[in-house]
């Protein structure tokens, strides 16, 4: 008699009759897979969204590469430039000088700009070196490359180079005792740059960084009663900007 309430009281809570827990595990096995599929849907959604927007899911968002080769560049330029020249009596100029300035070029192909102003701090004549202070009371130079320009992608990063005309100026009066000099060589010339996009944001356009370097070959100086037989002016440095709206 107490064997048969048993059953029937097992039978009513709905249990297996050998006393396993096989439907409570079946039922929390159910949970779970209908919970991971939640979870799957959910990372689903998460890495579509990132796929339409990168910025809304700041964790997994990277710095991206340039999105097109069109637009504006606006870059300040730090650097270093070099002007020599020898003059048609043979002498040798070189002058070494500090230089910031501005870099700007405009579409896939278009013009560039690259104006730079110049603070000269070595001279040197004939092999000998001088420093520049020492010779001369002011020391003033300002350089000009304008042309066409090409870019390229290449990987993460984009690259340019184009062909353009060139003109160096210096002007440097001389202490007590000592000569002026003025220089104006006037060239043709090249440049290229490469520069790759940060990671931060100015007016809610992206920052660049990169370099940049310039080769010119100067044949002619109106200041110097076109005294200049040939030259060459280099630059080199480093870049950093502002990709502009395209």
């Amino acid at each position: 008699m107490t064997i048969a309430a048993v059953l029937l009281a097992v039978a009513a809570l709905g249990l297996p009759a050998d006393g396993s827990t096989a439907g409570a595990d079946r039922e929390v096995r159910e949970q779970g897979a209908d919970g991971g599929a939640r979870e799957q849907d959910g990372a689903g959604e998460l890495e579509a969204e990132a796929r339409a927007d990168p910025r809304a899911v700041p964790h997994r968002a990277s710095v991206e590469p340039f999105a097109s080769r069109t637009g504006a560049r606006n870059n300040l330029a730090l650097g270093w430039h070099a002007t020599s020249f020898v003059s048609e009596r043979g002498s040798h100029y070189v002058f070494h000088s500090a230089a910031i300035g501005y870099l700007g070029s405009f579409g896939a192909r278009g013009p560039f700009v690259h104006a730079t102003a110049l603070l000269p701090l070595q001279a040197r004549q004939d092999g000998r070196v001088y420093a520049a202070a020492d010779y001369y009371g002011r020391r003033v130079g300002g350089d000009l490359l304008a042309g066409w320009q090409w870019r390229w992608r290449l990987r993460d990063a984009e690259v340019e180079a184009g062909p353009g005309l060139h003109g160096t100026f210096l002007w440097m009066p001389g202490r007590t005792g000592y000569r002026d000099f003025s220089a104006l060589p006037l060239g043709v010339g090249a440049t290229s740059a490469v520069r790759f996009r940060g990671g931060a944001t100015v007016l809610s356009r992206a920052m660049t960084i990169g370099a940049y370097v310039s080769l010119a070959y100067d044949f002619y100086d109106p200041l110097r009663a076109d005294d200049l037989a040939h030259g060459w002016t280099s630059r080199f440095g480093v870049l950093l900007g502002l990709e502009g709206s395209r």
